[in-house]
């Protein structure tokens, strides 16, 4: 019996090993508050003297310029951009503007993106008194300029357009609508991040149940060696499917700064945490092969002191006379050759310290900390939720309904565990983001919490369900087919709460505070 548990134990200890070394990474810096808007000079609707050189645009926290960066609507509606930028810390943007901006109105464009990947745009608008740059007087000798978006015929007293006599009073109008056109935005910001949640909701949704499903394998679930298999596949799909979603944050990266080359994007926080994913989700998908883990054969058969590999099936088709051991409370086990699939996990968990609030709200490490904790609980629990329904259901085709109760059992101690964890990381977390208890409500971050907290409300009490109602009840009557079938359907209504609160919690993480 020794050594057949001993690849079992080595297994839990890897596992372990494995959030211990993770919980023991990181050092960082502290950021403070979430990227936004602070202020410009000139402020929004100012009047200044002319001419001016500088318009300097501050921010909260540090960004960068994404996309169209910044623009400049002269009074020729013309879009001018700035002859340098000078950014010290990336909170604060010198725009120079050579020549000057003289006589007129003016509007600002900006598009940045923040430390944690989201873009950010707005405008603003002021006017210079002073001399008109289309009435400065020019020398006898000058030689007359090419053709400049800043042509004097917008000041012409008339002008004629397709036959159409225009005023001073129609161009002024049609001026107006050229700059509220210009000031106008909100479209392309909304689209990136539209692509980017739905990138994150595929990633998350393929590391909570991946990582999830791994981990019962190794401490809940307990069958014959097809469903074993099963979950195995299970948990290389979702490398497949953490891959994918990172791909798609990536696309969305580019949408907002389509100038930017690959290299430049993955040189930054948001660009590493897709980085991580695709990188994480391949080795997941690479290292999960059959040979990655071992099935122990259960107690009571007369092969329980032998871990036998996948590939061993084979012999079993050959030798009808051992089919025996495919049946009963198998489990699996990983061997050393499951260290590229579990380091795939392990970088994809990594990932989310670099993506979202983590970036931008409380000390990094500390934060980064916690979302490992929080990320972790609540994949044991909603992946433990998905092996546990597909085990039900894998056993209801074949008319098994042994072993229900006592895989309720094992998984029950590991729920509580994990929702205790995912509770306390989330509290502090919310408050480490939230600034003011009245954020809770007055903020689009705060709202999607309440309505995230709900979920996971609905989610515990399923859980509290199975476990103090049917838990009972399978272990007094566990051939009881109504009792196996509420089982599944309590079940399987908990797996699909536990994906719409991957979804809230994707667009948690891009919603702004």
């Amino acid at each position: 019996m020794t050594a057949g548990l001993a690849p079992s134990r080595r297994g839990r200890v890897a596992i372990a090993l494995l959030v211990g070394a993770l919980a023991a990474v990181g050092t960082g810096h502290v950021a403070s508050a979430h990227t936004d808007f602070d202020s410009s000079s000139p402020a929004d609707g100012a009047v200044v003297e002319g001419p001016l050189d500088e318009v300097v645009v501050n921010f909260t926290n540090a960004a960068r310029p994404a996309g169209d960066g910044f623009q400049l609507l002269d009074p020729t509606g013309a879009v001018v951009v700035p002859s340098s930028i000078d950014e010290t810390d990336g909170t604060s943007f010198v725009l120079t503007f050579d020549p000057p901006l003289r006589a007129g109105t003016y509007g600002v464009r900006w598009n940045v993106q923040a430390g944690d990947a989201h873009p950010i745009e707005g405008s603003f608008r002021f006017d210079v008194t002073g001399t008109s740059a289309t009435t400065v007087p020019v020398a006898a000798d000058a030689v007359a300029p090419p053709t400049t978006v800043a042509a004097s015929s917008t000041t012409a007293a008339a002008m004629d357009i397709d036959g159409m006599d225009m005023t001073d009073a129609d161009h002024a109008a049609m001026s107006d609508d050229a700059l509220d056109a210009f000031l106008a935005v909100g479209s392309g910001a909304d689209s990136s991040i539209a692509v980017g949640r739905a990138g994150r909701t595929v990633s998350m949704l393929g590391m909570i149940f991946g990582v999830g499903v791994l981990a019962a394998l190794v401490w809940t679930v307990r069958g014959n060696r097809d469903e074993l298999e099963t979950h195995l596949v299970w948990v290389r799909l979702a490398g497949l499917v953490v891959f994918t979603g990172g791909f798609i944050e990536f696309a969305a990266l580019t949408e907002v700064d389509p100038a930017a080359s690959p290299g430049s994007l993955l040189s930054t926080k948001a660009g590493l945490a897709t980085a991580l994913k695709m990188v994480g989700g391949l080795a997941v998908l690479i290292g999960f092969h059959q040979r990655a883990g071992r099935i122990i054969a259960p107690a009571h058969s007369l092969s329980a002191a032998v871990a036998t590999e996948f590939v061993e099936r084979a012999d079993t088709a050959r030798n009808p006379a051992s089919s025996h051991d495919d049946r009963g409370e198998h489990r699996w086990t990983p061997t050393s050759t499951a260290a590229v699939g579990l380091a795939g996990y392990a970088l994809v968990l990594v990932s989310f310290w670099f993506d979202g609030h983590t970036v931008s709200k409380g000390p990094w490490a500390i934060h980064s900390l916690v979302n490992l904790v929080h990320l972790g609980a609540a994949a044991v629990w909603g992946g433990g939720v998905f092996a546990m329904t597909t085990t039900a259901w894998m056993r209801r085709r074949r008319s098994e309904r042994i072993g229900l109760a006592a895989m309720v059992v094992r998984f029950s101690s590991i729920a509580t565990v994990s929702l205790a964890a995912v509770i306390t990381a989330g509290m502090v977390m919310s408050w480490m983001v939230l600034d003011t208890p009245g954020d809770l409500f007055g903020t689009s971050w705060g709202q999607v919490l309440v309505a995230k907290t709900a979920v996971v409300a609905v989610a515990a009490g399923l859980g509290g369900y199975n476990h103090l109602r049917l838990r009972p009840a399978l272990e007094q009557r566990p051939d009881d087919p109504d009792l196996a079938k509420e089982l599944r359907v309590s079940l399987s209504i908990e797996s699909a709460v536990f994906v719409v609160v991957v979804v809230l919690t994707a667009i948690l993480v891009a919603s702004a505070t």
